[in-house]
């Protein structure tokens, strides 16, 4: 086991009673208090980013090394929003011979997004903040946790390149997260109450096991690629357990904690790669259970990043999935009916990135699908022709139980119309203003 463990806490947090009873818990195992490290940073002001955080903790871990800190003895358990930030300082540090921890927990963390964050940045929230205490909500960070934001769609990226490395990050990953989102304030607003979440964070975002699919429409023979993890990360899903509050993942009350504890203590356990492998398939094994027992709640998302060659984000954009029947005019309908509530989402400030959340169940009943995607380039002379593509059930495009699943698609942008040439012999009309451009005579 590490002989360090160092706590994160996530979004919105402002005094350390966040991580309850978890650190007594630790030291209960054997860890004395100078081997367990509370953090504490300001997510919400409006200026600082994830990207920001995680910067800043390099400097605070250098600072504990140069005081003796062994890094690669020690552990990090990170809840929410937490988990994405130390993604990205473990992906900022790893390189040949650099110290990591030995192992990372993510409880609950919002490792693709959460639902939440474009409510965060309403009024609402302002007002919120503001009877609290506080003037602002943290709006780099709230961006930064929108479904298929930049920031989101590089670190999880960049997550499979590393680790499908020659020379991978060291650190065993775990995650582990809640089902229950039935308290009374889950209720005023749809995004805490989606099924399959936690209140917070959907199941399917805190699970550390997705895939990146990339096409580009513009290649003489567009085909998928696929980046996934060459092994699972154990991930287990916890009956019962909430977001915060007393059913809270992170240092809920005694009863939640009998659930949540003896499964942290399960993973900082993990010493080699076959305990890793068995843990991964006991945890799928529990997680599969659950599926079985909450077909409501076992779902998947799936995140549509659309970029022309150039790199431009498209700003209009139409999604279709459908049944891929000719017989059935009603198929889009069939699939749609698969769909939660209230979707696709559209990134806030990136809306070339759009998320469907489906019902895993419900979805893979209607394979095969047709993927068709429109865009608008906003004027005549440039046009983007439609993709189109079939996923099969069962195949590298098809959606998995409580997982994430990234599309890119570089569109094939054609600006054709945006440019004529005339022949002088056709004798053109050289005092015509344009648009429409002039067009050139038949032969």
């Amino acid at each position: 086991m590490p002989t360090n463990v160092i706590l994160v806490h996530g979004y919105s947090v402002r005094s350390l009673d966040a991580y309850g009873m978890l650190p007594q818990l630790l030291q209960n195992d054997g860890y004395n208090a100078q081997s367990v490290y509370l953090s504490a940073y300001d997510s919400l002001n409006n200026d600082i980013t994830c990207d920001d955080l995680a910067l800043a903790l390099e400097a605070r871990i250098r600072g504990l090394e140069t005081s003796g800190l062994d890094l690669s003895a020690s552990a990090v358990i990170a809840h929410s929003t937490g988990a994405i930030v130390v993604r990205r300082w473990l992906l900022n540090r790893w390189a040949p011979g650099a110290k990591l921890p030995s192992h990372f927990v993510s409880l609950a963390g919002a490792n693709h997004g959460s639902t939440l964050a474009q409510l965060g940045e309403t009024q609402l929230a302002y007002v919120f903040r503001a009877v609290d205490g506080g003037t602002s909500v943290g709006l780099e960070v709230l961006q930064d946790l929108d479904y298929g934001s930049l920031y989101l769609l590089k670190l999880n990226e960049d997550w499979l390149d590393a680790h499908l490395a020659p020379s991978p990050p060291a650190t065993l990953s775990f995650s582990l997260i809640g089902d229950d989102h039935s308290a009374l304030m889950n209720q005023i607003f749809w995004q805490s109450h989606e099924n399959g979440s936690d209140g917070t964070v959907r199941i399917s975002a805190g699970n550390l096991n997705y895939r990146f699919l990339a096409i580009d429409q513009t290649a003489k023979n567009p085909a998928l690629a696929v980046k996934k993890l060459n092994q699972a990360v154990p991930h287990l899903v916890l009956s019962g357990v909430s977001h915060t509050g007393d059913n809270g993942i992170l240092g809920g009350n005694p009863r939640t904690m009998t659930t949540v504890y003896p499964h942290i203590k399960e993973a900082l356990s993990v010493a080699h790669a076959a305990d890793y492998q068995a843990l991964a398939a006991n945890w799928q094994n529990l997680t599969g259970a659950w599926n079985a027992a909450h077909p409501d709640d076992c779902n998947a998302t799936v995140v549509f990043s659309l970029k022309h060659p150039g790199g431009r984000s498209v700003a209009d954009s139409l999604i279709l999935i459908k049944d891929d029947d000719p017989s059935n005019a009603q198929s889009i309908m069939n699939v749609g009916s698969s769909m939660e509530p209230r979707q696709p989402i559209q990134n806030a400030t990136t809306p070339s990135s759009v998320s469907f959340y489906v019902n895993y169940a419900n979805f893979i009943a209607t394979y095969p699908h047709t993927i068709e995607i429109q865009v608008n380039s906003g004027c005549a002379e440039i046009s983007y022709p439609a993709a189109i593509y079939t996923v099969l059930a069962d195949q590298t495009g098809s959606v998995r139980p409580n997982e994430f699943i990234y599309v890119k698609v570089t569109l094939d942008r054609q600006s054709v119309g945006a440019y004529e040439v005339i022949p002088v012999s056709q004798n053109p009309d050289v005092h015509q203003t344009w648009p429409p451009l002039p067009q050139p005579q038949g032969p």
